[in-house]
């Protein structure tokens, strides 16, 4: 009968690929080969892309907590756009991929963290708000902020600041296109 081939009959083969490490170890990885400056771009981020799902409203009636991805719109959308645009910047550097953007990676972070905090100053202002029917008529009423929409706005500005620092840091007085050059060359990469 056809039996399987037993371990030592195989010994003289050639080894098995080697085994395809993880996503989580890469990025384990990639976090040594940045700098201070990408790493905190990148605690900004993954912290964005969080806060989504941290409480941002409670009803001021009946005190039900609201999420950021509570009522996804454009606004909570882009806000993880931006999140995971800017890990996948960091990640794809730390790995030595070679590509050219327009823009430095620092200018890029820093204009990423702009936006985000544009949008959640204005989803702070732009407030949901709810209708109640009483008898004394009708009133409307907004949601109260929460803690959540607060680390929305915290880590947008770890992303702009961090995007500034890394600019100044590594291409003070340097042209844009100048600095783009400069970061599509990668220093170091995983081994």
């Amino acid at each position: 009968m056809n039996e399987p081939p037993r371990r030592d009959d195989l010994a003289g083969e050639a080894s098995p690929a080697p085994r395809r490490r993880n996503l989580f170890a890469k990025a384990g990885d990639a976090v040594g080969v940045l700098d201070p400056e990408q790493r905190l771009a990148a605690v900004g981020a993954i912290t964005l892309a969080l806060s989504l799902v941290m409480p941002w409203w409670r009803a001021p009636v009946i005190g039900v907590t609201r999420t950021g991805i509570g009522k996804m719109t454009f606004l909570e959308a882009a806000l993880l756009l931006i999140a995971l645009a800017v890990l996948v910047l960091l990640f794809n550097r730390a790995e030595g991929r070679r590509f050219h953007l327009p823009l430095s990676d620092g200018t890029l972070i820093a204009a990423a963290g702009g936006w985000a905090c544009f949008l959640v100053l204005f989803r702070m202002l732009d407030q949901p708000s709810v209708t109640v029917h009483t008898s004394k008529g009708t009133v409307h009423t907004d949601y109260e902020l929460r803690w959540g929409i607060v680390l929305a706005l915290a880590s947008a500005i770890v992303l702009l600041v961090s995007g500034t620092r890394s600019r100044r840091k590594h291409h003070r007085g340097e042209s844009e296109a100048a600095a783009a050059d400069a970061d599509a060359v990668p220093t170091r990469t995983l081994s």
